[in-house]
């Protein structure tokens, strides 16, 4: 992540794995285990015991976009408030922030005004923004250096679990069949991406290695025409049909199908992320059962050249 001896003493201060469940069980009392946040915070702990499992050092390169690192103000205390930044380096660094603290949530703005380690000039994303902190982020990512700003609305959709593991999957035509993904489809999964850049291949074959994916192949060629993996909040990413397989219901079969798989191996609600005007993925969703549940801002930050 950057992180260099000089910045031992940044006002940011990591969490242990004890105060990471900590904070996780904090946010399923406060909020309950459809909270985002939550969510976010479960995940990374279920992929830090499927590493420890698998025997992969915590500095190994090549799972670096699974190790995001939950951070609280050096000088506070996140039992009180929940207050949390939490940094995430795979194409580029994904920041995610909040804190439950009354009149202005001082603490969490020091540790965003204050702290060295966020990239700001250098195209950091900035997830799951909650409407209450959107514009004076921006005002503060302008201030240092970012001048340019994409600011996308998105819907937070969600399914209870209850509900997403009795979710009906439409019958896959006979052409079809489907099959976990493997290393081998990471190329072609890549070649086709639209956010690839550098370090994206190998984000895609440790998604592939950790988490739930599932692909539609041909039933006579075995060729990949669609796919959809797990996201980093359990719920449902990175959906996509080749355009040979357009309107054959395959976008909504995946995401059907996924959503059964993952409610019924994990005890965890099922969410998508989708921009509020992409009505045909909402359209997709409703009709397994998601309902918009919050509207928060990703927040992409031009780089600086």
């Amino acid at each position: 992540m950057g992180i260099h001896a000089d910045k031992d003493m940044d006002i940011l201060r990591p969490l242990s794995d004890n105060e990471i469940d900590e904070l996780l069980a904090l946010y399923e009392r406060k909020y309950g285990p459809q909270n985002f946040h939550y969510l976010l915070l479960y995940n990374q702990r279920k992929w830090d015991g499927q590493l420890a499992a698998a025997g992969i050092a915590r500095d190994d390169p090549a799972y670096i976009s699974l190790r995001k690192q939950f951070y609280t103000h050096r000088q506070g205390d996140f039992r009180r408030f929940g207050t949390y930044v939490s940094l995430h380096q795979d194409i580029v660094q994904s920041v995610s922030f909040f804190s439950w603290q009354p009149e202005g949530a001082r603490e969490l703005w020091e540790c965003l005004e204050q702290t060295r380690l966020i990239e700001w000039t250098r195209g950091a994303l900035l997830t799951n923004v909650d409407p209450v902190f959107c514009e004076r982020v921006k005002s503060l990512a302008a201030q240092r250096g970012a001048h340019t700003v994409q600011a996308r609305q998105c819907y937070g959709m969600l399914l209870p679990h209850t509900e997403a593991a009795k979710a009906e999957v439409p019958e896959l035509l006979s052409e079809f069949e489907l099959r976990p993904l493997t290393d081998e489809d990471a190329a072609m999964v890549h070649g086709i991406w639209p956010n690839k850049g550098e370090g994206s291949l190998a984000y895609l074959r440790a998604l592939i290695k950790f988490n739930k994916t599932l692909g539609a192949c041909r039933s006579d060629t075995g060729e990949l025409i669609a796919w959809i993996f797990q996201n980093d909040f359990s719920g449902l990413g990175m959906l996509q049909v080749l355009p040979k397989a357009e309107r054959r219901g395959l976008g909504g079969l995946l995401a059907a199908a996924m959503t059964r798989r993952i409610a019924r191996g994990e005890q965890v609600a099922l969410t998508a992320w989708i921009v509020t005007s992409n009505w045909r993925s909402e359209a997709l969703l409703k009709r397994i059962g998601y309902q918009p549940d919050i509207i928060n801002e990703w927040i992409k930050l031009e780089p600086v050249v």
